[in-house]
């Protein structure tokens, strides 16, 4: 739909209010500082929020002008070409360049895979932090694909792990074992390798979080496909083999009619 300009100055100052809000909050945060990062989520969710509000908006134009303007009255040193992230990162938190780069650069990721901004903060979690996020160039469709088997693969295991309750590699007493769980569909041993092949049980993770279990379940999960892509690539080299095999014998043998 088509803005008139006072529609887009009026748009343009919604979305600038936004952004001091989120500046403000940011100065609270960089007081109170919480080291789950729970904070600097919340202020980069609000950042990506803008972002899908201003990108490809009949009004885009004003509302970057807007942003610039009030950039370079704070001293805040822009180019013309500066990437819209960039700018609403420089915006919202007023960081050194280096720490602005990555904290757009892990937006940016975020908006090419269209990550929900309520998800934002789990989706970062998942990754392993803002510094993990900035270090991909964001998902390709092979990337996509291995996601999606890795997520049906998880699903899997699960199931496979529930059938595995009646035949159990080991059952052991909850009493010898320190910190127990007893509440949680799942918890995590630790266990000592011996010569022979069997493993001995010494005792219960303590305090193992569901996060961890979820990792312990993907670790599962990975090492099934990957041992999966080896039995086929074993397959397709010996299929390879066989095939030369045959062509040699097929020449010797036209080698003999002649």
């Amino acid at each position: 739909m088509k803005l008139s300009k006072s529609q887009k100055i009026a748009v343009t100052t919604s979305v600038i209010a936004k952004l001091d809000e989120l500046a403000k909050k940011r100065t609270t945060w960089q007081v109170e500082f919480d080291r789950t990062n729970k904070g600097l989520y919340t202020l980069l969710a609000g950042c990506l929020e803008s972002f899908y509000e201003i990108k490809g908006t009949t009004a885009e134009k004003e509302i970057l002008d807007g942003i610039k303007v009030a950039l370079k009255g704070r001293k805040v040193k822009i180019q013309e070409s500066t990437p819209v992230m960039t700018l609403l990162v420089r915006y919202v938190f007023d960081t050194d360049r280096r720490r602005a780069h990555n904290y757009a650069r892990a937006l940016r990721v975020a908006a090419n895979e269209k990550i929900e901004v309520a998800k934002f903060a789990d989706w970062v979690a998942d990754f392993g932090g803002i510094e993990d996020v900035a270090r991909v160039k964001g998902a390709t469709d092979e990337t996509l694909k291995k996601r999606a088997l890795l997520e049906a693969k998880v699903d899997e295991v699960k199931d496979l792990l529930v059938g595995a309750i009646e035949t159990p590699l080991a059952t052991v007493n909850k009493t010898y074992l320190v910190n127990a769980a007893d509440t949680g569909e799942y918890t995590l041993l630790i266990g000592k390798m011996q010569a022979n092949g069997k493993t001995k049980v010494l005792s219960v993770v303590p305090n193992s979080t569901s996060a961890m279990i979820d990792a312990a379940i993907k670790k599962i999960a990975q090492a099934l496909i990957d041992t999966a892509d080896r039995i086929a690539q074993e397959q397709a080299a010996q299929a390879l083999e066989d095939a030369k095999n045959l062509a040699a014998n097929d020449a010797e043998m036209l080698e003999e009619v002649a």
